[in-house]
Protein backbone atom coordinates (compact mmCIF):
# COMPACT_ATOMS: atom_id res chain seq x y z
CA UNK A 1 0.00 0.00 0.00
CA UNK A 2 1.66 3.05 -1.43
CA UNK A 3 2.03 5.96 0.92
CA UNK A 4 0.16 9.50 -0.33
CA UNK A 5 0.66 12.83 0.54
CA UNK A 6 -1.99 14.70 1.31
CA UNK A 7 -3.12 18.15 3.29
CA UNK A 8 -4.62 18.02 6.42
CA UNK A 9 -7.39 19.25 4.99
CA UNK A 10 -7.69 16.55 2.61
CA UNK A 11 -7.25 13.84 5.71
CA UNK A 12 -9.92 15.36 7.52
CA UNK A 13 -12.11 15.20 4.68
CA UNK A 14 -11.36 11.48 4.03
CA UNK A 15 -11.74 10.98 7.41
CA UNK A 16 -15.41 12.43 8.03
CA UNK A 17 -16.06 10.28 4.78
CA UNK A 18 -14.92 6.86 5.98
CA UNK A 19 -14.06 7.34 9.76
CA UNK A 20 -10.72 5.30 9.31
CA UNK A 21 -8.57 8.38 10.36
CA UNK A 22 -5.11 6.92 11.68
CA UNK A 23 -4.98 4.90 8.48
CA UNK A 24 -5.82 7.64 6.25
CA UNK A 25 -3.57 10.08 8.38
CA UNK A 26 -0.39 7.83 7.81
CA UNK A 27 -1.66 8.45 4.17
CA UNK A 28 -2.18 4.36 3.75
CA UNK A 29 -5.39 4.31 1.20
CA UNK A 30 -7.30 2.02 -0.28
CA UNK A 31 -8.15 1.78 -4.38
CA UNK A 32 -11.25 3.31 -3.77
CA UNK A 33 -10.00 6.00 -1.36
CA UNK A 34 -7.47 6.89 -3.49
CA UNK A 35 -10.52 7.49 -5.77
CA UNK A 36 -12.54 9.29 -3.43
CA UNK A 37 -9.10 11.55 -2.93
CA UNK A 38 -8.93 12.33 -6.95
CA UNK A 39 -12.72 13.09 -6.60
CA UNK A 40 -12.28 15.53 -4.11
CA UNK A 41 -9.27 17.24 -5.29
CA UNK A 42 -10.98 17.79 -8.47
CA UNK A 43 -13.43 19.35 -6.92
CA UNK A 44 -11.81 22.06 -5.10
CA UNK A 45 -9.52 22.76 -8.45
CA UNK A 46 -13.36 23.31 -9.93
CA UNK A 47 -14.14 25.62 -7.02
CA UNK A 48 -11.29 27.60 -7.13
CA UNK A 49 -11.24 27.79 -10.70
CA UNK A 50 -14.67 28.94 -11.07
CA UNK A 51 -15.21 31.13 -7.87
CA UNK A 52 -11.45 32.22 -8.17
CA UNK A 53 -12.44 35.88 -6.40
CA UNK A 54 -14.13 34.09 -3.40
CA UNK A 55 -12.66 32.08 0.11
CA UNK A 56 -14.17 29.29 0.08
CA UNK A 57 -13.90 26.06 2.77
CA UNK A 58 -14.62 22.51 1.83
CA UNK A 59 -16.48 21.79 5.21
CA UNK A 60 -17.84 17.38 4.12
CA UNK A 61 -17.29 15.28 1.39
CA UNK A 62 -19.25 12.16 -0.12
CA UNK A 63 -17.43 10.11 -2.57
CA UNK A 64 -18.60 8.79 -5.57
CA UNK A 65 -19.18 5.32 -3.85
CA UNK A 66 -20.94 6.02 -1.39
CA UNK A 67 -24.30 7.01 -3.31
CA UNK A 68 -23.38 7.62 -7.18
CA UNK A 69 -22.05 10.79 -7.17
CA UNK A 70 -19.65 13.40 -5.73
CA UNK A 71 -20.94 15.98 -2.94
CA UNK A 72 -18.94 18.64 -0.84
CA UNK A 73 -20.60 21.07 0.73
CA UNK A 74 -18.69 24.64 1.51
CA UNK A 75 -19.10 27.55 3.40
CA UNK A 76 -17.32 31.33 2.84
CA UNK A 77 -15.45 30.83 6.27
CA UNK A 78 -15.70 34.02 8.42
CA UNK A 79 -18.99 35.94 6.71
CA UNK A 80 -22.06 33.86 7.29
CA UNK A 81 -22.88 29.73 8.07
CA UNK A 82 -24.56 29.16 5.31
CA UNK A 83 -23.63 25.67 3.70
CA UNK A 84 -23.26 25.38 -0.16
CA UNK A 85 -23.45 22.58 -2.10
CA UNK A 86 -21.44 20.86 -5.15
CA UNK A 87 -22.27 17.86 -7.01
CA UNK A 88 -20.56 15.90 -9.71
CA UNK A 89 -22.71 13.58 -11.74
CA UNK A 90 -22.03 12.13 -15.04
CA UNK A 91 -19.12 14.77 -16.14
CA UNK A 92 -21.04 18.10 -14.97
CA UNK A 93 -20.24 19.67 -11.74
CA UNK A 94 -23.39 21.98 -10.45
CA UNK A 95 -23.77 24.23 -7.15
CA UNK A 96 -26.03 26.46 -5.71
CA UNK A 97 -23.44 29.38 -4.84
CA UNK A 98 -23.86 31.04 -8.57
CA UNK A 99 -25.96 33.89 -7.39
CA UNK A 100 -23.72 34.66 -3.63
CA UNK A 101 -21.14 37.16 -6.02
CA UNK A 102 -24.15 39.28 -7.35
CA UNK A 103 -26.22 39.15 -4.95
CA UNK A 104 -26.58 42.74 -4.02
CA UNK A 105 -26.24 43.56 -7.70
CA UNK A 106 -29.46 41.52 -8.64
CA UNK A 107 -31.32 42.13 -5.19
CA UNK A 108 -30.80 46.41 -6.09
CA UNK A 109 -32.27 45.37 -9.88
CA UNK A 110 -35.44 43.90 -7.94
CA UNK A 111 -35.51 46.83 -5.92
CA UNK A 112 -35.53 49.04 -8.69
CA UNK A 113 -38.68 47.52 -10.67
CA UNK A 114 -40.34 47.88 -6.74
CA UNK A 115 -39.13 51.31 -6.94
CA UNK A 116 -40.72 52.42 -10.60
CA UNK A 117 -43.99 50.39 -8.93
CA UNK A 118 -44.10 53.14 -5.99
CA UNK A 119 -42.75 50.45 -3.43
CA UNK A 120 -39.60 51.32 -1.63
CA UNK A 121 -38.34 48.11 -0.16
CA UNK A 122 -34.89 45.86 1.06
CA UNK A 123 -34.84 42.81 -0.99
CA UNK A 124 -32.87 39.56 -0.15
CA UNK A 125 -32.94 36.75 -2.38
CA UNK A 126 -31.85 33.26 -2.34
CA UNK A 127 -31.66 30.44 -5.21
CA UNK A 128 -31.53 27.62 -3.71
CA UNK A 129 -31.58 25.31 -6.52
CA UNK A 130 -28.25 23.37 -8.24
CA UNK A 131 -27.52 24.94 -11.57
CA UNK A 132 -23.97 24.29 -14.13
CA UNK A 133 -24.11 27.66 -15.92
CA UNK A 134 -21.62 30.75 -15.37
CA UNK A 135 -22.93 33.83 -13.93
CA UNK A 136 -20.84 36.78 -14.55
CA UNK A 137 -23.18 39.33 -13.23
CA UNK A 138 -26.84 40.02 -11.24
CA UNK A 139 -28.12 40.85 -14.68
CA UNK A 140 -27.16 38.06 -15.99
CA UNK A 141 -28.58 35.94 -13.73
CA UNK A 142 -31.78 37.64 -14.21
CA UNK A 143 -31.76 37.80 -17.92
CA UNK A 144 -30.47 34.51 -18.56
CA UNK A 145 -32.70 32.25 -15.97
CA UNK A 146 -36.25 34.19 -15.66
CA UNK A 147 -37.60 30.61 -15.01
CA UNK A 148 -35.34 29.35 -11.92
CA UNK A 149 -36.76 29.64 -8.71
CA UNK A 150 -35.97 31.58 -6.06
CA UNK A 151 -36.61 32.66 -2.72
CA UNK A 152 -37.65 36.33 -1.94
CA UNK A 153 -37.74 38.62 1.23
CA UNK A 154 -38.79 42.09 0.99
CA UNK A 155 -38.04 44.78 3.77
CA UNK A 156 -40.60 47.98 4.13
CA UNK A 157 -40.66 50.05 6.89
CA UNK A 158 -43.71 51.04 8.26
CA UNK A 159 -44.76 53.99 10.36
CA UNK A 160 -47.74 51.43 11.31
CA UNK A 161 -48.03 48.32 10.87
CA UNK A 162 -50.86 47.21 8.17
CA UNK A 163 -54.00 45.29 8.47
CA UNK A 164 -53.72 41.88 6.78
CA UNK A 165 -56.20 43.42 3.93
CA UNK A 166 -53.62 45.97 3.45
CA UNK A 167 -51.10 43.81 3.81
CA UNK A 168 -52.52 41.50 1.14
CA UNK A 169 -53.02 44.23 -1.50
CA UNK A 170 -49.31 45.27 -1.62
CA UNK A 171 -48.37 41.76 -1.94
CA UNK A 172 -50.45 41.29 -4.98
CA UNK A 173 -48.92 44.31 -6.47
CA UNK A 174 -45.70 43.32 -5.55
CA UNK A 175 -46.19 39.94 -7.26
CA UNK A 176 -47.92 41.97 -10.72
CA UNK A 177 -44.57 44.27 -11.08
CA UNK A 178 -42.08 40.64 -10.61
CA UNK A 179 -44.55 39.08 -13.12
CA UNK A 180 -44.54 42.04 -15.04
CA UNK A 181 -40.70 42.19 -15.58
CA UNK A 182 -39.88 38.07 -15.73
CA UNK A 183 -38.90 37.66 -12.07
CA UNK A 184 -40.37 34.31 -11.06
CA UNK A 185 -40.23 32.56 -7.33
CA UNK A 186 -41.53 33.00 -4.36
CA UNK A 187 -41.04 34.87 -1.00
CA UNK A 188 -42.72 36.76 1.52
CA UNK A 189 -42.71 40.45 2.73
CA UNK A 190 -41.84 42.03 6.66
CA UNK A 191 -43.29 45.52 7.31
CA UNK A 192 -41.15 46.47 9.43
CA UNK A 193 -41.74 49.50 12.60
CA UNK A 194 -38.50 51.57 13.01
CA UNK A 195 -36.54 49.35 10.38
CA UNK A 196 -34.87 53.42 9.52
CA UNK A 197 -32.20 52.09 11.73
CA UNK A 198 -31.60 48.87 10.24
CA UNK A 199 -31.64 49.72 6.61
CA UNK A 200 -27.95 50.97 7.55
CA UNK A 201 -26.76 47.57 8.87
CA UNK A 202 -25.99 44.45 6.66
CA UNK A 203 -29.19 42.86 5.08
CA UNK A 204 -28.83 39.57 6.94
CA UNK A 205 -29.20 41.48 10.16
CA UNK A 206 -33.13 42.71 8.65
CA UNK A 207 -33.71 38.45 7.75
CA UNK A 208 -32.80 37.47 11.69
CA UNK A 209 -34.39 40.55 12.62
CA UNK A 210 -37.67 39.74 10.89
CA UNK A 211 -37.25 35.58 11.18
CA UNK A 212 -36.53 35.23 14.83
CA UNK A 213 -39.26 37.53 15.98
CA UNK A 214 -37.26 39.18 18.73
CA UNK A 215 -41.03 41.53 19.05
CA UNK A 216 -43.56 40.22 17.35
CA UNK A 217 -45.49 43.59 17.60
CA UNK A 218 -42.93 45.14 15.76
CA UNK A 219 -43.49 42.63 12.12
CA UNK A 220 -46.36 42.01 10.34
CA UNK A 221 -45.73 39.18 7.15
CA UNK A 222 -47.53 38.12 3.98
CA UNK A 223 -46.75 36.05 1.24
CA UNK A 224 -46.70 36.09 -2.43
CA UNK A 225 -45.46 34.19 -5.06
CA UNK A 226 -44.78 34.56 -9.02
CA UNK A 227 -46.37 31.90 -11.29
CA UNK A 228 -45.34 32.69 -14.45
CA UNK A 229 -43.28 35.02 -16.78
CA UNK A 230 -45.82 37.63 -18.60
CA UNK A 231 -44.76 38.23 -22.23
Amino acid sequence: MAVIQMTDEEKALLDLAYTDGERIAEGKLFDYQQKALNELRACSFYLKNRYPKEELQIISFQPSTKKGCVELQFIQPGLDSTEYLLRYENGVYVDNFYDVPFEREYDGLVEEILKEGGIQARVYTTFPFLISDVIKSGKDLMDRRPHLGRTMQLFIHADALPSYEEADILSEKVQNLLEEKGVYGSGMIFFILGMDGLEKENILELDAYARDRKNVRNVVSVGFRCFHVKQ
